[in-house]
């Protein structure tokens, strides 16, 4: 038989249990407490609101500075490698495989108590790298000085650090300037046959007041990457005569009588790089060339001098003479030469911006004892570097000179 338990209760009276209307247990005390815990709910959630609104607000705004920030961070990033492409020349949309952008964004937050470098961009090519770093923080009234490049108050440098170990010589500018945060874009152009060797450099970028060292901005590594370069051979008659003697040496109280004499030299190959453009050049050797000028006689008398013989300085006149004389040869006979594009556009070579006040200068790494055998290498260095896939030739008299395509160049 089933039953229910609630059965169970059926017929139970509970006498000792007083039920008056007051009761505790009433309705009506049990709506008053239910409407006072009701009430009592429904402030509870405004307090806990009204608590926690502030930390909301503080993360909120916390979130938008580092918003701002990053954003901030990214349009100098941004705005320096705009200015670094511009210098060098480089455009955004046709890059060239030589041009490299970095940017330690983490270290660039803005304007920093503690002095500190980052790298930015670099151009390597054969003997040359050219480094653009974000130096900061650097004061307003310096960054001001250091960009006119041309007051020893204030100088960017690179004291005592590697290039200068390597056997390379160096250059550094200033080449822009973002006041916000306090940042400067220095430009650090190294050369030397070396970079050809190496896989990094490390710079240290350092500042200097009146000729010293006043402040260091940290050890910056710079990659030696990879450059491409374009050769043709080249058949240039190169005359060298009393006339470019004199023109690089003029008439001077104890010189031998130059005679009206004839060398002839021939440039035999044309190279182009990123950075500059070479030509190797194939003349008499320093011996023959001193015999027909009669430069030889100054070795005569500086032997017959009653003056101490430095072996370091010996023959070093003459050996200017004799390089001085066939630069001027390769400056006039490269006169008007003319760099064509595969566009059909092209430029008139000594107009271009370049590095040196020379056009063709001869090559800082060239191998002495080669120079002396008779063979030289001139360089034109320009301010901005070459697009090697648009360039197709050069013009020298009435002879053009054509560069194999690169891979993957249009033809």
């Amino acid at each position: 038989m089933k039953r229910n338990i609630s059965d169970l209760l059926d017929g139970y009276v509970e006498e000792g249990v007083e039920l008056y209307d007051d009761t505790p247990l009433s309705a009506s005390r049990i709506k008053e407490l239910t409407m006072g815990k009701w009430k009592q709910r429904q402030k509870e959630p405004m307090v806990r609101a009204r608590t926690r609104r502030p930390l909301f607000r503080i993360l909120l705004a916390a979130a938008v500075i580092v918003s701002l920030c990053c954003l901030t961070v990214f349009a100098l990033v941004a705005s320096l490698w705009d200015t670094a492409r511009e210098d060098m020349g480089i455009s955004q949309e046709t890059p060239i495989a030589e041009w490299r952008e970095y940017g330690d964004i983490e270290r660039m937050d803005g304007v920093q108590q503690e002095r500190q470098a980052a790298l930015l961009a670099t151009m390597c090519s054969g003997e040359q790298l050219y480094a653009y770093i974000a130096a900061s923080p650097v004061p307003e009234e310096v960054a001001a000085v250091l960009a006119g490049n041309d007051s020893p108050q204030y100088e960017w440098d690179l004291g005592g650090t590697s290039p200068v170990g390597l056997g390379c010589t160096y250059h550094t500018e200033q080449t822009g300037y973002d006041p916000e945060t306090q940042t400067a874009l220095v430009k650090v152009y190294v050369h030397g046959g070396a970079l050809k060797e190496v896989e990094q450099i490390e710079l240290t970028l350092t500042l200097t007041h009146n000729l010293k060292e006043s402040s260091a901005y940290g050890t910056v590594a710079i990659p030696v990457t990879d450059s491409l370069m374009l050769s043709c051979p080249a058949d240039v008659a190169v005359k060298n005569t009393r006339a470019q003697f004199e023109a690089a040496w003029g008439s001077r109280p104890g010189m031998p009588d130059i005679p009206d004499y004839t060398s002839e030299g021939r440039i035999n190959r044309i190279t182009i790089c990123a950075g500059y453009i070479e030509v190797a050049l194939e003349t008499p050797t320093l011996e023959d060339w001193a015999d027909a000028s009669n430069a030889g006689l100054l070795l005569d008398l500086e032997k017959a001098s009653d003056l101490p013989v430095i072996p370091e300085l010996e023959g070093v006149l003459v050996r200017r003479m004799f390089c001085g004389s066939w630069s001027v040869s390769v400056n006039e006979v490269l006169q008007g030469a003319v760099l064509n594009y595969r566009d059909g556009s092209s430029v008139l070579i000594e107009k271009m911006p370049r590095v040196y006040a020379g056009v063709w200068v001869a090559s800082e790494d060239a191998d002495s004892d080669a120079i002396w055998d008779g063979m030289q290498i001139y360089q034109f260095v320009p301010e901005q570097a070459f697009d090697l896939g648009a360039a197709e030739s050069i013009t020298i008299g009435d002879t053009k000179y054509t560069f194999p395509a690169m891979e993957g160049s249009d033809t």
